[in-house]
């Protein structure tokens, strides 16, 4: 099977909240005080640009499931995705940020790092490959404006 048809094996959520129980779980090497304030402020972040996200997509009417990216109908780069070619994902990495903010352990970071990195390597990149493949120089223009995260 071609590297742009394989299937993933986890699908995106299910990597999130390994990542949050991952931090939970994880012995914290430096304690350091919940901050209500930056959980408010990052839960809300990551809200506010994953539900932004998705709606960008519903409206141009193409396929949220990143498992069936071959359906894709529509290059969506405006809105929220003016700043972020994968703000679906980046909410979910916000809102990994507050969980972090809530455990106050610096270890918890670790379970951030491991979202973006997976995410990027086995989600991120196999979209691109396909984006690239349907929308060809469109999408070329949109990667060389658009950062991939931030």
């Amino acid at each position: 099977m071609a590297n742009n048809q394989r299937k993933i094996p986890i699908p995106p959520p299910l990597i999130f909240v390994f990542c949050a129980l991952l931090m939970k779980m994880l012995p914290p090497i430096w304690q350091f005080p919940s901050s209500l304030w930056l959980v408010i402020v990052f839960s809300g972040m990551g809200c506010v640009i994953g539900i932004a996200s998705v709606l960008q997509f519903l409206f141009a009417k193409t396929t949220i499931d990143p498992l069936k990216i071959e359906k894709t109908s529509q290059l969506v780069t405006n809105g929220i995705y003016q700043y972020s070619r994968n703000p679906m994902y980046l909410g979910l990495a916000f809102v990994l940020l507050a969980w972090n903010a809530y455990l106050g352990s610096l270890s918890a970071i670790l379970g951030v790092m491991l979202f973006v990195w997976y995410i990027t390597e086995f989600q991120i990149k196999r979209e691109e490959e396909n984006l690239r493949n349907i929308f060809g120089d469109a999408f070329m223009a949109y990667c060389q404006h658009t950062r991939r995260w931030l």
